[in-house]
């Protein structure tokens, strides 16, 4: 009951609030911590195909296109692959607002996922993740926003933190996908934040809207997802008015109260095990058709299983599970 309550409450908490909350790691509070491109077995797990838009991050997947989220609204007239995604030069790429007859960007349908094409051309971009196995793969999350905030305390005890202002800092995380949730906004790839994670466990905060999720596919990072939103709000009374909720990160929300002033609030239980808050991203694989029909440089098995699809006249659909 409590995963439908809160997964109910994901438009509203970002579409009308404020969007999707930066990376907040559960090992450090340290500002500066995977603020370079990572290394190691996350060589290459998609940090290089982010750039800026706006105070957001989007995706390079085309040519000429990027994704982002619909909800950061318009954030700027360029895009922008720093050196510090690419290990090389700055580059600046103008947006052509006269794409898609003059509305300078495409929505896709049902979605929070937007596609927008620059003038220039991008000289890389990242592949597009167009399977069904995305649950249990470990994620590579990029965000741009501020650490980790105050303690969130429980009878003393230590349960999470709470968000900060974003800080214009681009960072990248790690976590597992836990499942699929279908909403009002298309299929959404879900993530707990635990205690006993991946090694870069982290979790969406204040500024993360916007930027890519990766998978890895065979050896090959594909992108999976865009950041959508997180759990939330949090109080530690279910008081209409008296200001006290918060956002925040959580290992465990036992203890607290979950929802809205305008929604209500639902006591989570205070159970031994960990009960941890969700991150949430625009599933890609569900719109891949869609998004390759814009950009129109498809993947090229990918290409060949729209071929087929179409040949008897229909998509098929995954079917939706619970997340875990």
């Amino acid at each position: 009951m409590h995963v439908r309550f809160i997964c109910a409450l994901l438009a509203f908490l970002c579409l009308s609030a404020a969007p999707c909350r930066a990376i907040v790691f559960e090992a450090t509070a340290d500002p500066t911590h995977n603020t370079t491109a990572p290394t190691g077995a996350y060589t290459n797990s998609g940090w290089q195909y982010e750039g800026n838009y706006g105070s957001y991050l989007g995706t390079m997947i085309a040519p000429q296109y990027f994704i982002t989220a619909q909800h950061i609204g318009i954030a700027g007239s360029t895009f922008t692959q720093s050196s510090l995604f690419s290990g090389g030069v700055s580059t600046t790429y103008n947006i052509d607002t006269s794409a898609n007859g003059g509305t300078g960007y495409w929505d896709i349908a049902g979605t929070d996922l937007r596609i927008f094409k620059i003038q220039q051309t991008f000289s890389t971009y990242a592949p597009l993740y167009t399977g069904s196995s995305e649950t249990g793969l470990t994620m590579e999350i990029n965000g741009k926003g501020g650490p980790r905030g105050a303690d969130v305390l429980v009878g003393g005890v230590l349960h999470g933190w709470q968000d900060t202002n974003p800080d214009g800092t681009a960072r990248w995380g790690t976590n597992t996908v836990s499942g699929i949730y279908s909403s009002a906004i298309g299929d959404l790839l879900t993530a707990s934040f635990s205690a006993s994670g991946t090694a870069e466990e982290s979790t969406l905060s204040n500024g993360d809207s916007g930027g890519g999720v990766f998978v890895d596919d065979g050896g090959i990072w594909k992108l999976a997802g865009v950041n959508y939103s997180i759990d939330g709000m949090f109080d530690t009374n279910n008081v209409v008015g008296d200001g006290s909720e918060f956002n925040a990160a959580l290992f465990d929300r036992g203890g607290l109260y979950q929802g809205s002033d305008a929604f209500g609030w639902t006591k989570i239980t205070d159970l031994p095990l960990d009960n941890p808050s969700s991150m949430y991203a625009s599933r890609i694989s569900t719109s891949a058709a869609s998004i390759m029909s814009i950009t129109a440089v498809p993947e090229p098995q990918s290409a060949l299983l729209i071929v087929l699809a179409l040949s008897v006249g229909l998509l098929q659909r995954r079917r939706i599970t619970q997340p875990v």
